[in-house]
């Protein structure tokens, strides 16, 4: 179990700027076109910073086990998103990357039709380009 102090320390080693992501969102719109890409790039971006969490507690990223080899379909998004907001609970506050998990939870939720829609390798291109550029937002 992560102690508080733990938690404190995780928090300031893994912080997050909201305000870079949004800006790198408007500024691609090509690449982030639909809302339902933002929302899968930005779970990538979520992801990538359990990842660190997970660096920093444990020296090593067990969540990536989830991610069934970066193959990722339409089904997965969800669990991978509940999967990662439970995950960083454990590691940090809840409100930690609040602004984050917002946008992510309502690009997926309003656009689940949308997601269901777009192929496998668009889902899995836009959530590992998500966290291949995750370190890009951090503070």
């Amino acid at each position: 179990m992560v102690t508080e102090e733990e938690k404190e320390e995780i928090s300031k080693k893994v912080s997050f700027d909201f305000e870079k992501l949004k800006g790198f969102i408007s500024e691609n719109e090509d690449f982030v076109k639909k809302d339902a890409s933002a929302g899968i790039f930005s779970l990538g971006v979520l992801v990538h910073l359990v990842f660190s969490m997970q660096q920093a507690n444990l020296g090593s990223t067990p969540f990536e086990k989830k991610l069934k080899g970066l193959h990722i379909a339409s089904r997965d998004v969800e669990r991978i998103y509940t999967e990662a907001v439970e995950k960083i609970n454990q590691y940090s506050y809840q409100n930690t990357y609040k602004d984050l998990r917002e946008f992510i939870a309502d690009k997926l939720s309003t656009h689940k039709k949308e997601i269901e829609k777009m192929s496998n390798q668009e889902i899995s291109f836009n959530f590992v380009c998500g966290l291949e550029l995750g370190r890009k937002f951090k503070s």
